[in-house]
């Protein structure tokens, strides 16, 4: 029995991409994969959280529910194209003291075989391993000055949540944040937080599709064929640009995105109801503090969370 554990950290407007996303890895988990899904939140409606009990007949799991206080992040750069759910990824370590691996996913992704093989693998003493980026990666490594020359896409990261631990993870992120000018969004933290201690994954665990533009991977000639292959046994697939719930998306991996949502429940009319509109960032005001961060003088942080009791039905 392999236990898989993986995480996500959507907002509403994301939250059909997920539970597609989730559907996926139930549907191609092989009876011996023990799946447990944390979801990592702030801004998420929790009237919608009850569908995810629906994947439930598709392969059995087990759900962590985890709302952090956005707040904590107010510093962080953003992009104004994401939110600041893309940060929430660096309290992995933190948020799931008993786990040693850890797969975060981006919502636009899907798993299309078992992924028993990626959790086997000795992550030795290093803090994650991910994908070459599909754009300018070579750039991007020259810019962030990485001495291992190494600028995976962040939107998938096989995390070694018990190095991440030692590390002191999201103080070590505050730090490059705040040590290092050239630093623009969590891609480039988490790629300068990891340098030297990443590996590069086969592009099969995190195949990207660029449809859309003209883009020429900065890859070595062995890891492009390997890219080129991906092309059709990829295991994990991720929709960068255009998203395969909008009608302009022409991912070659589309119609198999619509298989899966046939397995959810409700999720035309969920669909309709919010889809993904829109994405970019918000005003970080939280009502609530559900995770706390504070600091003590040696600036270590201690951590607190809650796990949430679900209605058992959508009002």
């Amino acid at each position: 029995m392999t236990k898989i554990t993986i995480v996500y950290a959507p907002d509403t407007n994301f939250f059909p991409l997920t539970l597609v996303s989730m559907a996926s890895v139930l549907q191609n988990a092989p009876a011996t994969d023990s799946i447990q899904f944390a979801i990592i939140y702030a801004g998420l409606d929790e009237k919608y959280l009850p569908m995810i009990d629906n994947l439930q007949s598709i392969h059995p799991f087990e759900l962590k529910l985890l709302k952090v206080d956005e707040t904590a992040f107010a510093d962080f750069p953003l992009a104004n194209w994401v939110t600041v759910e893309t940060w929430f990824r660096c309290l992995m370590g933190d948020l799931l003291p008993q786990t040693d691996k850890a797969l975060y996913l981006d919502c636009d992704t899907i798993v299309r075989s078992s992924l028993a093989p990626l959790f086997s693998l000795d992550m030795k003493e290093n803090l994650m391993a991910g994908v070459e980026d599909i754009s300018k990666s070579k750039f991007m490594a020259e810019k962030l000055a990485l001495e291992d020359n190494l600028y995976c896409n962040a939107g998938v990261i096989f995390a070694n949540l018990e190095a991440w631990r030692k590390a002191d993870f999201f103080n070590l992120i505050k730090r490059v944040i705040t040590d290092n000018s050239t630093v623009s969004n969590d891609q480039d933290a988490i790629n300068k937080a990891c340098d030297k201690l990443k590996f590069r994954l086969p592009p099969q665990y995190d195949f990207m599709h660029t449809w859309w533009f003209d883009n020429i991977p900065e890859y070595d000639a062995e890891y492009m064929k390997q890219y080129e292959a991906a092309g059709n046994d990829a295991v994990i697939v991720h929709f960068i640009g255009p998203k395969p719930n909008t009608p302009k998306c022409r991912n070659k991996f589309v119609d198999e995105y619509k298989r899966y949502t046939r397995l959810i429940p409700n999720f035309d009319a969920l669909q309709r109801e919010i889809g993904c509109r829109k994405q970019g960032r918000r005003d970080l005001s939280l009502k609530q503090k559900i995770f706390s961060i504070t600091y003590s003088n040696d600036k270590r942080h201690t951590v607190s969370y809650t796990h949430l009791t679900l209605p058992t039905k959508l009002e």
